[in-house]
C-alpha cells in the first residue's frame, strides 16, 4: 500500500473492524491486534497503520479508548459497512 492515500488506509482499517471483525458502534479492537493484522497478515508498514488510525480519528470514524483500544464511532460503523 505504499503510495496509497492515507484516507484509503483509514477506510481499509475501518472496513476490517466492521466487516472482518464484526464490530459495531462502540466496539473495537486493540491496537496490538490491529497491528498484527496489518503488519503480519497484510505485510504492510506499521507507520501506515498509525497514519491511517490518525486520519480515521480526525474524521471521527474511530476513537481511542482505554487500554489501547480503537473503538468505532457511529460514522465509522456506517463508513466501514458502506460498499466500495
Amino acid at each position: 500500500m505504499s503510495g496509497v492515500p492515507i484516507e484509503s488506509i483509514a477506510l481499509h482499517i475501518v472496513r476490517h473492524l466492521v466487516r472482518g471483525l464484526g464490530k459495531t458502534q462502540g466496539q473495537g479492537a486493540s491496537i496490538q491486534s490491529l497491528r498484527h493484522w496489518w503488519v503480519m497478515s497484510l505485510g504492510q508498514r506499521n507507520e501506515n497503520l498509525e497514519l491511517g488510525l490518525e486520519y480515521a480519528g480526525r474524521c471521527q470514524w474511530v476513537e481511542r479508548g482505554a487500554d489501547n483500544i480503537i473503538l468505532l464511532t457511529t460514522l465509522g460503523s456506517e463508513r466501514g459497512g458502506a460498499s466500495g
